[in-house]
């Protein structure tokens, strides 16, 4: 029979190989790895679990990870790890083509962690996938108000106004991204398209 001491050194060289496998982008075998955590560890250790139910949703394995996700939504009792789990959520319902309920979940991790501004661009692009340009234009808005990438948020504002026929506005969206990023040829093909477009 193991010590305790020699269990719990085990576990924690497999919780570091757990993480080169997810910094390499090993998907598959961090999953393996992970199920194997589990089946040595009394108890739950959320975050791990929860980036466990992001490799598996990549891997698309979208009924364990909604099954992972069930397990622990009750012990997600801090901000960082509400976050983690509503964000897993809206990625699942993405993959799903749920978009509605995707958005939601994106909201709702910004509202656990309103540093990334990045979770409301997920939703803009969400609420565009359900035909509302506007609430998208809305989101992405508000996404620019915290820290996200400038030059990628106004390229989407650009689209959503674009979308809205508002082809001044857009331009202008488009032009704000070659001030940050002068050699940016999505925004440089658009500006090229909506100057016929606009009025002299």
């Amino acid at each position: 029979m193991k010590s305790s001491f020699s269990a719990m050194s085990e576990i924690e060289e497999l919780y570091e190989v757990l993480e080169e496998a997810r910094e390499a982008d090993q998907v598959a075998s961090a999953c393996v790895i992970y199920e194997e955590i589990l089946t040595q560890e009394d108890v739950e250790n959320v975050m791990s679990t929860l980036l466990y139910v992001t490799d598996l949703i990549d891997f698309g394995n979208f009924a364990q990870a909604e099954a992972t996700l069930l397990r622990v939504t009750d012990l997600c009792d801090e901000a960082e790890s509400q976050e983690l789990l509503f964000f897993n959520l809206a990625t699942l319902h993405e993959k799903k083509g749920e978009f509605r309920d995707a958005e939601k979940h994106y909201r709702l991790a910004h509202e656990q962690n309103t540093t990334r501004g990045e979770l409301l661009l997920m939703a803009a692009n969400m609420a565009f996938h359900q035909g509302e340009p506007a609430k998208a234009e809305y989101l992405v808005r508000e996404g620019l108000k915290y820290q996200c990438v400038q030059d990628e948020a106004y390229s989407s504002l650009g689209f959503y106004l674009a979308s809205q026929r508002r082809f001044s506005e857009a331009k202008t969206a488009f032009d704000k991204v070659l001030e940050i990023d002068p050699e940016n040829e999505y925004a440089t093909e658009w500006i090229e398209d909506l100057n016929p477009l606009l009025p002299d």
